[in-house]
């Protein structure tokens, strides 16, 4: 969650020859992907599975087992008896935990309640996808209100608000200025939370995640209807977890568990880097404790436990880097939205600004945010929310990424996601009913 500074099939280049048309003039003439080569490059990238494979419905998949109505389709993998323990259910969220990192950690035999929880598991470790952009941001107001960005309008972290007036920063509600404006959270909540759905169904709900994260606008939007239990260390997650079943009166609730430290050392040193893979291992081996506890939790009060990521994570070579220099912003209505792996265009001219070399680059690869739509990405057509993706998407592929200056310099990182490469999408999923 924490925002830490200011992938993928690779392509040769090609350059547009002078008195022809470049593949960027062409293929937006024709309202097409802008890709390389006769393959469409947009076919091999891992699209979220909103029709029963995705995040959004783990968590319609958590309603309904409360006898609450979800908004989209509940989740595949998971069969009914699953989550119907009557001690409720206790949701464990690692940040950019993605599935290859998980069975990474699984083959170093250094993980056994990870192990144990998976042999447990009816179905064993199986997956799901995230969603695009595959972000924190998004994906966590996903998981938090089981709906589609689609439907919930948060579409980056950092998109173009109407109301504003502004690209907005979403992690911290601040317009992206020199001088930042804040603005509430309530200027951009359309759907209710998870929490908000479970009152009303006389369900208790508690958010257990970092303390330094309560009270922030962020989280106000995420959390709303649950009770937010803030730990200062990870040791105390077990204790206030066990706490907050006993406050709940021992009848069935929902528990949400937050980590975010993969994530930020992935962003630091790379999820898979050989040299520095030693740093997620032994994170992993803290999680593993942690999960330990929380199993003896879950197995003393009869809940179901579930282990699962917002989204991954993939290693980026900082020397790919790709920065947006002024031919780009001189096109541009405002600075992109989106992020590193995914950047959201809007100007007056696409065409050209399409033409330019940056975007002739290998590994970069630009399509409409029209046909974004489309292809279903969003989960939908994003109508009330158009605006804010612009007229085109650059996803870095590969191990690139797109830097913007956004008035404090460019901020290179080692590890990043958004994008739509199978180890940014794919999240890990371990349900094991103790009821």
């Amino acid at each position: 969650m924490r925002e830490r500074y200011g992938y993928g099939c690779r392509h040769p280049a090609r350059r547009g020859a002078r008195g022809r048309q470049t593949r960027a003039e062409a293929t937006l003439l024709d309202r097409s992907p802008i890709g390389i080569g006769s393959a469409d490059p947009v076919s091999a990238l891992t699209s979220p599975d909103y029709a029963g494979g995705c995040i959004v419905n783990l968590t319609a998949s958590v309603l309904d087992a409360f006898g609450v109505d979800p908004p989209n389709p509940v989740c595949r993998h998971l069969h009914g008896d699953t989550l119907r323990g009557d001690g409720g259910i206790v949701l464990l969220i690692c940040d950019a935990l993605g599935f290859r990192q998980f069975e990474t950690a699984l083959r170093s035999g250094r993980t056994p309640n990870l192990r144990r929880l998976v042999e447990l598991a009816a179905g064993g470790l199986q997956s799901l996808t995230s969603v695009f952009p595959s972000t924190t941001t998004v994906a966590l107001t996903s998981l938090n209100t089981a709906s589609t960005p689609a439907q919930h309008g948060m579409l980056g972290q950092r998109q173009w608000i109407e109301e504003v007036g502004a690209l907005c920063n979403m992690l911290r509600f601040t317009t992206e200025e020199a001088a930042p404006a804040a603005f509430s959270e309530e200027l951009v909540r359309v759907v209710p939370t998870v929490y908000d759905r479970l009152a009303v169904a006389g369900i208790p709900s508690f958010s257990i995640s970092a303390s330094e994260y309560e009270g922030s606008s962020f989280t106000s939007l995420i959390s709303s209807g649950s009770t937010y239990v803030g730990y200062r260390a990870q040791s105390e997650i077990s204790h206030l977890l066990a706490s907050s079943i006993g406050a709940a009166g021992g009848g069935r609730g929902f528990y949400s568990i937050y980590w975010p430290m993969i994530d930020t050392l992935s962003h630091l040193y790379g999820p898979d880097a050989s040299d520095t893979q030693e740093v997620c291992l032994s994170e992993m081996d803290f999680i593993d404790l942690m999960v330990g506890k929380v199993m003896e939790v879950c197995e003393r009060n009869g809940q179901t436990l579930i282990v699962t990521a917002d989204h991954g994570q993939t290693r980026l070579a900082p020397d790919r880097a790709l920065t947006l220099g002024g031919d780009v912003a001189a096109l541009l209505r405002h600075p992109p939205g989106g992020g590193r792996r995914a950047l959201y265009l809007s100007s007056q001219d696409p065409t050209a600004l399409a033409s330019l070399e940056v975007f002739q680059t290998d590994d970069v690869l630009l399509l409409t945010a029209d046909e974004a739509v489309n292809r279903g990405w969003y989960g939908g057509d994003c109508a009330p929310f158009r605006a804010r993706l612009g007229d085109l998407i650059a996803l870095a592929q590969s191990d690139r990424q797109l830097l913007f200056d956004y008035g404090s310099g460019v901020h290179l990182q080692t590890g990043a996601h958004a994008g739509l490469s199978e180890d940014e999408m794919l999240v890990p999923l371990v349900a094991v009913p103790f009821g």
